[in-house]
């Protein structure tokens, strides 16, 4: 999403704790910052950064004043509920008597004839690889 550049919500913090921990915020700018985040294309998260506030302490904002505004505040979607079934076993290619995989490695031969399970083709390749 594209984001639109809004400008600087004026007068935002009211009151500052000496130490600057608590902040007193005032309620005509927490409505303007609130018109502003449901402009189209305007990120929540971005604006709060810009205004030095927690994007959950702006979202807080939007679900209190946005009813006040005349406005809906977007609804988080409901969770649908998911079914599982029972996984599909991979297909297997029918048994073929003349095929076959051949390995010759140093002084060895492997020859696996038919159907090829790729996990048994690992381990007699690992007990190959070990011996030498």
């Amino acid at each position: 999403m594209a984001d639109r550049h809004v400008g600087m919500v004026d007068g935002l913090v009211v009151r500052a704790s000496p130490d600057g921990g608590r902040r007193t915020y005032s309620a005509d700018a927490k409505r303007t910052l609130v018109k502003l985040c449901l402009q189209p294309g305007v990120s929540v998260a971005a604006l709060a950064l810009s205004h030095g506030i927690n994007a959950n302490l702006l979202r807080r904002w939007i679900v209190r004043y946005s009813p006040e505004l005349g406005v809906k505040a977007a609804v988080t979607p409901a969770l649908l509920p998911v079914s599982t079934s029972a996984p599909v076993p991979p297909s297997r290619t029918p048994d073929i008597p003349d095929s076959f995989i051949e390995i010759s490695f140093m002084d060895m031969t492997v020859r696996v004839r038919g159907n090829v399970d790729a996990q048994a083709l690992r381990v007699v390749l690992d007990c190959v690889a070990r011996r030498t």
